[in-house]
């Protein structure tokens, strides 16, 4: 088929790194793709090596001989169906107990939406979205996330590490995180925590948290932030220097970091709620239980929407036992590598990927 498939491509924004996975499936699976890229800015930040940009930027002037198939996977309040095309689907995902109203009536013109998680399922259609709902589930490139390689080297003074990545984002549950750490180490223990953000923009975010905490300056526990991008390589670098993956978000689509860390097999720690539990169990991680829902504050959008506020002294508890149980975590890691690989294979989402389009050839 001739597709038109639409979206970020050069960022490092999650979703980027799907749509680029999603080309070479399209691709290899012998449809006409051109891409229609919403982040071509990002092009001169050179997020991505020159091979890769130049390989995306011959999709973009596709020849597409009829309009078989709009491919729209990007944020839902940007999603617009495209009539001149003969099938259009939407591929996007929300973070919280429901989406946004406004996207409703539009995905609702949609032939079929992909949502990655079955905890979308329940949101979109309790929303109200009656378009059929496909669970495909997220693109990833096992071969980039393997246990075995070079490590980034760290100037910490501690052996032990937690990794944290996220947007500073309140959804993210940093506050929490922190708030844990603080109460359960001190530095009398051979642990840091590790923590990568996108930019420096808003750091001083975190260092409040940790200042505003009781317990004094002298005894408080490493922290040591990243505040930059980091390319693909590099964030697999970073995966293998530290020793277990811990975060303790409000809501996810899916859980981008939690699945990489898993490949990884580190033992992971995230909330028992929203889009990662689509992957996470009792058997491959450590869940973190859910106090109750609350209402998302500070966003007017999302008035009446509700997320999860984790609890945290059993958060502090999973981290005190990956920490002193390091042999028995470090199983926990490789079964999570081995449930992925058979259950999300880039070979094993291809095949459901085709069989979702080849309905409508």
């Amino acid at each position: 088929m001739n597709i038109c498939l639409e979206g970020a491509f050069y960022s490092g924004h999650g979703l980027a790194e799907g749509n680029r996975i999603l080309l070479r499936i399209l691709e290899q699976a012998g449809h006409h793709v051109r891409i229609n890229p919403v982040d071509k800015e990002w092009v001169k930040q050179q997020i991505l090596p020159p091979g890769e940009t130049a390989y995306l930027r011959s999709f973009e002037e596709t020849p597409l001989p009829t309009r078989d198939l709009f491919l729209c996977n990007w944020i839902g309040s940007e999603v617009r169906h495209d009539p001149d095309y003969r099938v259009n689907i939407c591929r996007t995902t929300f973070e919280t107990d429901r989406i946004p109203q406004s996207w409703v009536r539009e995905l609702n013109k949609f032939h079929e939406v992909w949502v990655q998680c079955s905890f979308n399922q329940s949101t979109f259609a309790a929303s109200g979205v009656t378009a059929p709902l496909r669970l495909i589930p997220n693109f990833f490139d096992e071969s980039q996330f393997a246990p075995e390689g070079g490590s980034m080297p760290l100037n910490v003074g501690k052996s032990y590490l937690f990794l944290s990545v996220f947007d500073l984002k309140e959804r993210k549950g940093y506050d929490v995180l922190l708030r844990a750490f603080l109460n359960e180490f001190s530095s009398r223990d051979d642990a840091a925590l590790v923590i990568k953000v996108r930019s420096g923009k808003l750091v001083s975010k975190l260092h409040e948290v940790i200042k505003a905490h009781a317990k004094p300056a002298w005894l408080r526990p490493c922290v040591h932030v990243i505040e930059r991008m980091l390319i693909p390589d590099d964030l697999s670098r970073l995966y293998r220097t530290c020793d277990s993956f811990v975060l303790p978000t409000r809501g996810e689509g899916w859980g981008r970091p939690f699945f990489e860390a898993m490949l990884m097999e580190m033992p992971v720690i995230g909330t028992n709620w929203s889009g990662q539990t689509e992957f996470m169990s009792e058997d491959n991680s450590f869940p973190v239980k859910v106090e109750r829902l609350v209402p998302v504050k500070n966003v007017p959008e999302l008035a009446g929407h509700y997320w999860a506020e984790p609890s945290l002294s059993d958060l502090q508890q999973k981290m005190r036992y990956v920490f002193e149980n390091r042999e028995a975590a470090k199983a926990i890691g490789k079964k999570a590598r081995a449930d992925l690989l058979s259950k999300y294979s880039m070979e094993e989402t291809s095949r459901k990927v085709a069989a979702e389009l080849d309905k409508f050839r």
